[in-house]
């Protein structure tokens, strides 16, 4: 057997008896074979069998110089049609790119009014012309990003997350459905609040759905439910998005034995190999997360278990670049022996996998511009071999990782009777609108958030819990002197106060908000700004320091 170079020699013996089973789950093998290199970063992508499929394209907007683009690709076949779904909105062009070098160039994404659109199909191949499905974001500055359709008591229902653009992470996010009503698409209401899943729910062993969840502070989690109504979940954690690692667009499948769960998870980390964990209570719980062999572009993955028993995942498995697209495949869905070219020779991502009278359809992005599919016969998938070697003839120098750099720290509130200040600079956004700051962790977990709400309201959260204060008045300019005394048997301490503008409050008898609920084991080191109020309405200015005195010389902090 090939180990892997990423794992030391004192565990090559283990890893060789790992493999001997499929079935052990504690092993990070999870690409193995004659053909692969010992190290799974070498592997030549163009050595590898290519699979022989149909090719089709649902929609193309590369001809606009990177204005306009295309992503988040989802399937269903639902009433004898094939259902095609994706994010479709506005887009950044790169400086000094021409229109010609845009067509392979991915734009700014995730941008305000970023719509959701569709298409269907009676044979996956042949389209109708896209047409809207959301509408217009309901929040100016707002977006909608696909989430995928879910066939739930007969009805298709078309996810979205709605989201404070540009990306998702902050305040206002949630996760709404659509229905199909037999002519068009209607608001069918939300799913839950603070939510963006990355697939449509599938059912459990225990006959309950599951999707995973990430939420407005990238934390992982699943949302078990959806029974009962569309809108009834309850919220297990998954994976920490912390100092232990950066756990990204998580997706889970069930293995053979019908009661183990798989949860695979792309790294931010970007150690450019897939995590892994497993579950085996229905996704209540969730074993340490631990990284796998299989190559991975830092990209979005899916994986299929097909009628005929195997599995099939579809992914960027060139740690280098997202091309090409590849397909790999497993009889026990722990351990993949097979890896394939699907499409390639430009930037393809984001990939997603339906089953339908013996082929796979799986839809896709070009350079975050196009939305395609193309149709794979399982027949043909099956007479695929892998060759003796997929090897580099040169081996190129190791892909180059970014390992997370310790980041100095104001305050680990796990301590006891530890504190912080904090100080910033106010105007009150218009109704409707919402502003905030957080106090958050080196890698963006927010902990604590100061915010006004969209009824003008004070707001400050202490880790999950969250205290609402005075109404203030649209427009107005406030100073605030913020309080943080962090404890480690009990609930950590957070006091507000406001004063007038360009002059730090002093320290009150009586503050004008506390909030004595929350408590956090968390080293906070940044500051994260969420305006999205428009015009010059938000938090500014924000300074931290040890003590109330330190803010009047501390440098502005806000990201």
């Amino acid at each position: 057997m090939n180990v892997p170079s990423i794992f030391t020699a004192a565990t090559a013996a283990v890893l060789i008896t790992f493999a001997a089973s499929a079935q052990d789950s504690d092993s990070p093998i999870m690409l193995s074979g004659g053909w692969l290199p010992d190290d799974p970063h070498q592997i030549d992508y163009a050595k590898l069998p290519r699979v022989t499929a149909e090719h089709a394209i649902i929609s193309d907007v590369r001809g606009q110089a990177g204005t306009r683009v295309h992503q988040h690709a989802y399937l269903a076949h639902h009433d004898g049609r094939f259902w095609a779904m994706w994010s479709d909105g506005p887009g950044g062009p790169r400086a000094g790119a021409t229109p010609e070098q845009h067509r392979n160039i991915v734009p700014a994404h995730d941008m305000p009014d970023t719509r959701n659109s569709f298409a269907t199909s009676k044979d996956g191949l042949h389209w109708t012309k896209p047409a809207d499905l959301t509408g217009p974001p309901r929040i100016k500055g707002y977006g909608w990003i696909a989430r995928g359709l879910w066939k739930r008591d007969g009805e298709l229902l078309a996810l979205a997350s709605h989201f404070d653009a540009p990306g998702y992470a902050g305040l206002g996010l949630s996760l709404e459905a659509f229905r199909w009503n037999g002519a068009k698409w209607e608001a069918h209401g939300t799913v839950l609040d603070d939510a963006m899943n990355n697939f449509p729910p599938k059912l459990l062993p225990s006959g309950e759905w599951m999707m995973t969840r990430r939420d407005h502070q990238r934390q992982v989690s699943v949302i078990i439910g959806g029974t009962k109504a569309f809108n009834d979940w309850r919220i297990n954690p998954l994976a920490a998005y912390d100092g232990k690692g950066r756990p990204e667009e998580p997706y889970w499948y069930v293995l053979p034995d019908g009661k183990t769960i798989v949860g695979l998870i792309r790294d931010n980390g970007r150690s450019k190999f897939l995590l892994r964990t497993f579950s085996r209570d229905n996704g209540k719980s969730w074993s340490e997360m631990h990284r796998t062999n299989f190559p991975d572009a830092t990209s979005k993955f899916f994986v299929h278990q097909t009628s005929r028993g195997y599995y099939v995942m579809v992914s960027n498995s060139n740690p280098r670049k997202r091309d090409p697209l590849t397909l790999a495949i497993s009889r026990d869905g722990l351990v993949f022996t097979k890896l394939f070219w699907l499409i390639g020779g430009r930037h393809i991502d984001y990939p997603h996998i339906i089953e339908h009278d013996g082929h796979l359809l799986v839809a896709f992005s070009g350079a975050k511009q196009t939305m395609e599919v193309m149709k794979v016969s399982l027949d043909e998938l099956e007479r695929l071999e892998m060759p003796e070697s997929v090897e580099l003839a040169k081996n190129l120098p190791p892909v180059k990782q970014t390992p997370q750099q310790a980041r100095p720290h104001w305050i680990d509130l796990g301590d006891e009777g530890k504190e912080l200040w904090a100080a910033a600079d106010l105007v009150v956004p218009k109704t409707g609108k919402r502003a905030a700051f957080a106090l958050a962790t080196a890698n963006g977990a927010e902990r604590v958030i100061l915010g006004i709400d969209e009824q003008g309201r004070l707001t400050a959260q202490l880790f999950k819990e969250t205290v609402n204060g005075p109404k203030l008045e649209p427009g107005s300019r406030h100073s605030l002197l913020i309080r943080l005394h962090s404890h480690h048997k009990k609930p950590d301490e957070l006091f507000v106060q406001l004063g007038a503008p360009g002059k730090i409050p002093s320290e009150p008898e009586n503050w004008i908000l506390s909030n004595t609920k929350g408590s956090s084991d968390a080293d906070l080191s940044r500051v994260v700004l969420h305006s999205g109020a428009g015009d010059s309405a938000g938090f500014d200015n924000v300074r931290v320091a040890l003590t109330r005195e330190g803010l009047a010389t501390a440098k502005v902090v806000a990201e």
